[in-house]
C-alpha cells in the first residue's frame, strides 16, 4: 500500500484536498490513481472520500460546484482545486486468474441473508435468501463466476466501488449444503458449482 503524499491547495484548509467528481472519475486517487474508494460521509452535494489503495482522503464536490458547499461548516467554501493527476488515467485491479483452468479467484465472505435471483439449486422467485457474498476480482472475472451458474446467482457491481465486486449466490434452507461447499472455495470453477449442486440435491 502506497503513502499519500502531502498535497496544499491555496485557500484550503492544510491537509485537505478539494476536487471534482468528474475528475476522481477520470484520474482517480488524487495521491495514488487508485479508482476505487469509499465516501462514508456526503452532505448538500460533495462527499468525503477515501482511496480504498493508499488510504489517502479529499473532499469531492458534485459536477457544477466550484466550491465545497455551506453545509460543511469547518470547509466551507473552499474551492475546488486543480487534480494532482490531472493527464494520468486511473487504475484498478487487474483481470487476473488463478492457474487452474476456467477458475476464476473467489472470497467467500460467509452465509448470510441477501435478494438474490432464486436458488442456484432449485430454482425459485427473486427475493430474500440465504446467501453468500463472494470478492472477484473484477467486473469481467464476475460475469464469468455468474455465468458458471445456470440460475440463482447475480452480480454485485456498483460504479463507485469498480474494484469491490462480489458476486452473490442464493440457495433454498433445504438446499444449504451446496452454498456450504461454495462458501468454503478460495477458486472457483464450474466444476465446483456441479459439486456444490450434487451435494444439495443429495440430502
Amino acid at each position: 500500500m502506497r503513502k499519500p503524499l502531502s498535497i496544499e491547495v491555496d485557500g484550503v484548509k492544510p491537509g485537505v484536498l478539494v476536487i471534482g467528481q468528474d475528475d476522481l472519475e477520470k484520474w482517480g486517487c488524487p495521491f495514488c490513481g487508485y479508482r476505487s474508494g469509499s465516501m462514508p460521509i456526503r452532505c448538500g452535494g460533495a462527499g468525503s472520500w477515501r482511496c480504498g489503495d493508499c488510504g489517502g482522503g479529499c473532499v469531492v464536490v458534485a459536477e457544477g460546484l466550484d466550491a465545497v458547499p455551506e453545509s460543511w461548516v469547518d470547509i466551507k467554501g473552499s474551492p475546488k482545486g486543480k487534480h494532482p493527476r490531472e493527464g494520468t488515467p486511473s487504475h484498478g485491479r487487474e483481470d487476473r486468474r488463478p492457474d487452474v483452468p476456467g477458475g476464476e479467484f473467489f472470497h467467500p465472505r460467509g452465509i448470510g441473508m441477501d435478494w438474490t435471483p432464486g436458488c442456484f439449486v432449485c430454482g425459485g422467485a427473486n427475493g430474500l435468501h440465504k446467501n453468500i457474498a463472494a470478492f472477484v476480482q473484477c467486473k469481467a472475472a464476475g460475469e464469468r463466476v455468474v455465468a458458471m451458474f445456470d440460475q440463482g446467482a447475480r452480480l454485485d457491481y456498483r460504479e463507485f466501488e469498480p474494484d469491490r465486486v462480489q458476486v452473490k449466490i442464493g440457495a433454498c434452507d433445504g438446499d444449504l449444503a451446496g452454498l456450504e461447499h461454495l462458501a468454503k472455495l478460495k477458486v472457483i470453477t464450474r466444476e465446483e458449482v456441479t459439486a456444490a449442486l450434487l451435494k444439495a440435491r443429495a440430502r
